[in-house]
């Protein structure tokens, strides 16, 4: 057990080319394709309108993580590719991809809400919030498991909170887009509501099987 808690976890091509890793970044990728070439369109349809939103066109809320520039797209992408590969990996497609939108849609609303409580209407865009998300679900998944970071091997939740942190530091001089982090807080309670129903007394047609601390089995 403490060799396998120990050990590095180094995917492969083909397992971070997960379905749902796959869908997500040919989104992001056509998003950044859309507003480098017809901006005006991508922004006015896409990005999160907090006036928009409010006059019906709710569908910003899922759509807003696909709007990204080259260094959200960058950044975004690798943290999809590398630490959402191994969270729908460990979940499932559809558990993973219902994080990302429950995830999306929270901050989104939160985003709305807080740009018209200040008079402030501003559009949201990336998926900076959902990219929070996936790495808050890591720290928690694989707590206790350790990841190439660099040239160390650090835990799971010490990455987590460490990425976190650094994302509070550069929101502080835009504290709107702290809205963006929260989306670890979202994924925190998403992931803990989950164990909640899956530790509920139930009946049972077997023994209930133990693993190895730190990991978590799918629920649906």
């Amino acid at each position: 057990n403490d060799m396998q808690e120990m050990r590095i976890m180094m995917p492969t091509p083909e397992k971070l080319l997960t379905p749902g890793v796959i869908v997500l970044l040919s989104l992001m990728v056509a998003g950044f394709l859309g507003l480098s070439l017809a901006p005006d369109a991508v922004l006015g349809t896409l990005a999160l309108n907090p006036q928009g939103v409010l006059h019906g066109r709710i569908w910003q809320l899922v759509t807003y993580p696909f709007v990204n520039g080259t260094c959200g797209l960058l950044c975004n992408g690798l943290i999809v590719l590398f630490i959402g590969s191994s969270v729908e990996r460990e979940w499932r497609t559809k558990s993973f991809i219902s994080l990302w939108l429950i995830v999306s849609i929270v901050c989104g609303i939160l985003w709305v809400l807080l740009t018209m409580l200040t008079g402030r209407p501003a559009l949201g865009m990336g998926a900076g919030a959902c990219g929070y998300g996936l790495i808050a679900t890591m720290g928690l998944l694989f707590r206790g498991r350790r990841f190439l970071m660099i040239l160390a091997t650090l835990e799971a939740q010490h990455i987590a909170i460490g990425l976190i942190v650094l994302g509070v530091i550069l929101s502080l001089p835009q504290p709107l887009t702290l809205v963006w982090v929260a989306g670890a807080l979202v994924a925190y309670l998403y992931v803990k509501a989950r164990w909640s129903l899956r530790d509920r007394p139930a009946v049972r047609t077997g023994p209930r099987r133990s693993g190895a601390g730190g990991q978590f089995v799918d629920i649906d």
